[in-house]
């Protein structure tokens, strides 16, 4: 790859999130940026909302379009790339981007459209998309399905989300100073986000060891990280839980301790010894070294 004389430009799209196990199709939006500098600019129609979004069981599909342009004075080699994909699994552990095909196809001439990408979601490596003149533009296809066999029961409740990241450098530039090629450095053994396991009892006793107790399980080396609130009735306030945090630098479980907030002790025994209810919203999040996050979420009740 030559030197660009100019830095690159990107557009940053966030494209969807799907939940699974339902078959409502609910549009919702999602946030998009746009970064640009230089003679070579990238805009996107999307600006501002998702290109698709919604919920899929086996055998749906979901499709959007978004128009890419050069609004620049240059001519500019465009990539398509993928970036932060994000998968919570369901209760039983399910990864939503491993059951889902992506189909990519640049649908600027509708009687002759053109396949970019067709694989798995999470496969998708940096693609190019070839030279955008000045003031050219292209539309794209997303199509994201899940084939209906074998039916998979992990899925259920499992949710991702995920960005597309549009690139440019200027295609008429010359090499400036280009630098050495840089060493091979093969890919880590694991890129995809860690499989997290959270073991917390669904009631617990807090008030003598003050704190909430609950356990990790890592499918490989990660960074965990619990945290919550406690909600009191007829308490406007919340209390923040301490977090715990642990490293783990192989596969395998973490012991996690969430204390309480000295302040919320005494509101905490009155609303006990009324015998009122009192929830605790925890949520347990997983990064792997590649920075790919899993997140867990339970709500527990508090006891004496």
């Amino acid at each position: 790859m030559r030197a660009r004389a100019t830095a690159l430009v990107s557009a940053l799209l966030a494209i969807f999130s799907i939940a699974a196990a339902t078959r409502s199709h609910t549009a919702q939006a999602e946030p998009a940026a746009m970064d640009a500098a230089g003679a070579v600019q990238v805009a996107n129609s999307k600006n501002g909302s998702a290109v698709l979004s919604g919920a899929l069981g086996p055998g749906d599909s979901l499709s959007g379009t978004v128009t890419i342009s050069n609004i620049g004075t240059a001519a500019g080699d465009f990539t398509l790339s993928l970036s932060h994909l994000t998968d919570t699994p369901g209760p039983a552990g399910g990864f939503f981007s491993r059951q889902l095909d992506l189909v990519v196809t640049d649908v600027t001439a509708p009687a002759a459209p053109l396949t970019i990408y067709n694989g798995r979601l999470n496969s998708l490596n940096p693609t190019s998309l070839g030279a955008f003149a000045a003031g050219a533009a292209h539309t794209y296809r997303f199509d994201v399905s899940w084939a209906p066999t074998p039916a998979d029961p992990t899925m259920n409740g499992s949710s991702m989300s995920v960005e597309f990241d549009w690139s440019a450098g200027d295609a008429d530039a010359p090499p400036v100073n280009p630098p050495p090629p840089a060493p091979v450095v093969p890919p880590p053994a694991s890129v995809a986000p860690p499989r997290l396991g959270v073991s917390i009892a669904a009631s617990q006793r807090v008030l003598k060891r003050r704190a909430i107790l609950a356990a990790a399980v890592c499918d490989q080396a990660c960074s965990v990280v619990a945290g919550g609130t406690l909600s009191l009735p007829g308490r406007a306030a919340t209390y923040r839980l301490v977090a715990a945090r642990k490293t783990l630098k192989t596969a395998g479980s973490a012991k996690l301790k969430l204390r309480l907030p000295r302040r919320a002790l005494k509101p905490l025994r009155a609303a006990l010894k009324s015998h009122r209810k009192v929830l605790a919203p925890i949520v347990v999040t997983a990064t792997g070294a590649s920075g790919g996050a899993t997140r867990v979420r339970r709500r527990i009740r508090i006891s004496g």
